[in-house]
């Protein structure tokens, strides 16, 4: 397990559950503290490292790994929206069902709006998949080649839809990723007082930075934003390499139930929206730092038991049905990805 990415997942899912509180830092400043740009850096990364590992059935493990919550919670968001009031939530159109669970592109937010991520992450494992096949040793660069080929297309022709859906900036953060997974293997290992100290500081400074205006409001300075997710995804990795790595439980369980604390977050909130509508109470977090907080803990306790008592058992059953030629090094044919929970 590579402890530092499973504790920067916890942190990544917990910003984009700050962001969907509607909560504002001074300046009326929204964020996500680089969550979805952080977890595409990483899949890039992992992509690799896991490719490398053992690329058999690497497409087969990534659908098991995704594709059982994904559509249990969909299912679950159906379910609940025919309770809450339709003023809150509008039905969804049955052809926008099948676009969501089969992660298409489409003009509209999925069903379970949180799956837009997916609809790209999907995208990337289809092309690692087909060029593996390849080459397992070129995968990376071919994948890599081929978004900057679209995003190329893209600038050339902007009335495409798809080449524009599959352009999108945070796209862009896997082909960062992939890049990262190269420094992480070649740079040579620091002395771990250097690689703790930098790192730490280079994680500390990008994150602090969201609660200093100035960084929003300069425009030549807040396009170093978008580097940020990456020097926060690389400096992890480098303080890994040279032991400098966090490996608190209850870090470490973050960045397990990140996943599901991604999916649910947003049903949750819309239960507790309007439950507090009902009770004439205070439904949005958008200036209340005491309902931010209500909001943030009752996410992550909810994922959490969602991870222990209902992804963990399902996962099971599912890798028992279709099970994985892929092998661990004890032999007991646990797919390649556990090794860093991807």
């Amino acid at each position: 397990m590579i402890y530092n990415l499973q504790v920067l997942r916890g942190i990544a899912a917990i910003g984009v559950v700050f962001y969907h509180t509607d909560y504002r830092l001074a300046g009326d400043y929204h964020t996500d503290f680089f969550g979805v740009s952080t977890f595409f850096v990483i899949s890039g990364f992992i992509m690799c490292f896991i490719s490398r590992a053992d690329a058999r059935d690497f497409l087969r493990n990534r659908l098991t790994r995704i594709v059982p919550m994904y559509w249990l919670c969909t299912a679950a968001y159906l379910l609940l929206t025919c309770k809450i009031p339709i003023e809150i939530i509008t039905a969804p159109m049955p052809l926008n069902i099948l676009w969501s669970v089969l992660f298409l592109p489409s003009g509209d937010h999925p069903v379970l709006g949180v799956g837009w991520t997916l609809n790209f992450e999907m995208f990337f494992y289809v092309l690692f998949a087909l060029s593996l096949m390849i080459s397992v040793r070129f995968a990376p660069f071919i994948v890599a080649a081929i978004l900057v080929m679209i995003f190329t297309l893209a600038d050339q022709f902007p009335d495409v839809f798809l080449l524009q859906y599959y352009a999108q900036t945070y796209v862009r953060f896997f082909v960062v990723g992939i890049a990262a997974y190269y420094i992480y293997a070649y740079v040579p290992q620091l002395p771990r007082p250097l690689a703790a100290g930098a790192g730490f500081g280079v994680i500390a400074f990008c994150y602090g930075s969201q609660f200093v205006e100035p960084w929003w409001t300069n425009a030549p300075i807040s396009s170093l934003l978008y580097a940020m997710p990456c020097a926060i995804v690389i400096s992890a990795l480098l303080m890994e390499k040279a032991g400098a790595f966090a490996q608190s439980r209850v870090l470490v369980l973050l960045g397990d139930a990140s996943y599901t604390i991604y999916l649910t977050h947003t049903i949750l909130f819309k239960i507790l929206q309007s439950q507090a509508r009902h009770q004439g109470g205070v439904s949005s977090a958008h200036d209340s730092l005491t309902m931010m907080t209500v909001y943030v803990i009752a996410a992550i306790v909810v994922g959490v038991a969602v991870h222990i008592w209902i992804e963990k058992p399902v996962l099971r059953y599912v890798r028992r049905r279709f099970p994985s030629r892929s092998k661990d090094p004890a032999g007991r044919g646990r797919p390649a990805a556990d090794a860093v929970h991807a």
